[in-house]
């Protein structure tokens, strides 16, 4: 079966291996350097970091944290709970719902969380040093259509592919 001259071939299972290769290449470099670093320079781990850029851009309850966080209530509550005993995060009644939690950055908050960035910048300047704006633009939209893909999967099965798989001739084992 043929594709309309406007559809783009699937990617090629070598495409797709190489850019999980790379990406759990990136992942790792991450973890075992930028990871570090930010505990080391910014008392942080790179959740805390996520969690409070996502309060500071309007995510001010923590259902909303989940949810843009992909986390688990319970695992948001207990990140909430470190970021409130570090000083860097305040939990209050909500002015017009008082059964809702409103969550506001301290001072300490704003101030760790603008820090933070800066070294996150410089890190990923260094990494993406060379790269056409184009291309970075292009990068972002694809990891935005893969969260984007993978999100409304949720816990359904992956698609099948699009060609029949041949039948593979290894040998029926046997059993008594």
């Amino acid at each position: 079966m043929q594709q309309p001259a406007d559809t783009p071939a699937p990617p090629s299972e070598d495409a797709v291996t190489e850019l999980m290769n790379a990406w759990w290449t990136a992942t790792q470099a991450m973890k075992r350097h930028v990871a570090p670093m930010l505990e080391r320079e910014h008392g942080l781990e790179f959740k805390d970091f996520i969690a409070l850029s996502a309060i500071e851009s309007g995510a001010t309850y923590p259902g909303v944290v989940c949810s843009r966080l992909t986390m688990t209530p319970s695992t948001v509550s207990r990140l909430l709970d470190d970021l409130v005993r570090g000083g860097l995060l305040v939990r209050r009644l909500d002015d017009t719902d008082s059964r809702r939690v409103h969550l506001s950055l301290t001072p300490a908050g704003d101030t760790v969380l603008a820090a933070t960035r800066q070294t996150m910048h410089a890190v990923l300047h260094r990494g993406l040093n060379g790269l056409p704006e184009t291309q970075l633009q292009t990068f972002t939209q694809i990891l935005r259509r893969m969260g984007e893909t993978f999100n409304q999967s949720g816990t359904q099965s992956a698609a099948p592919p699009a060609e029949p798989t041949p039948p593979t001739s290894a040998p029926q084992k046997e059993y008594p």
